[in-house]
């Protein structure tokens, strides 16, 4: 029985579709410039229904997901946090939000503010891809 519980875990976990999250948006920046990619900012407020709701369904388990970590190294930024970010993203007055960015730290595409839900965002990203055939 203990062998059937940790196959189905195992299963479970091969199949899962998740992001893996930077905590810090310098060492973030550092790690796309290395792999040429850009980068994903979901940035949240402590408490915040919203933020917990997006992390919890739009950015876990969706198999669009592998097509986010093809393209972007992620990082997770909670407001008012000492590390340094954007400041363009200082005035956000909207929780959750997400921002896109390139390189050289300048937002591509549209920026993403409040819940969003995992349809809605596969098709953000698909219409990202679109405009951005070499990206794709």
């Amino acid at each position: 029985m203990k062998h059937l519980i940790f196959i189905f875990f195992f299963i479970i976990s091969v199949h899962a579709h998740n992001l893996s999250w930077y905590g810090s948006y310098e060492t973030a920046h550092k790690e796309a410039l290395k792999k040429h990619k850009m980068l994903m900012v979901l940035l949240v407020e402590k408490d915040c229904p919203n933020c917990n709701k997006i992390l919890s369904t739009t950015f876990m388990n969706q198999p669009y997901l592998n097509k986010v970590d093809d393209l972007f190294v992620s990082v997770l930024i909670t407001k008012g946090q000492k590390e340094t970010y954007p400041i363009e993203m200082l005035y956000t007055m909207t929780y959750p939000s997400v921002f896109f960015l390139d390189a050289q730290e300048l937002f591509v595409g549209e920026n993403i503010f409040g819940y969003i839900d995992s349809e809605t965002f596969e098709k953000h990203l698909n219409l990202y891809l679109y405009q951005s055939p070499a990206k794709r």
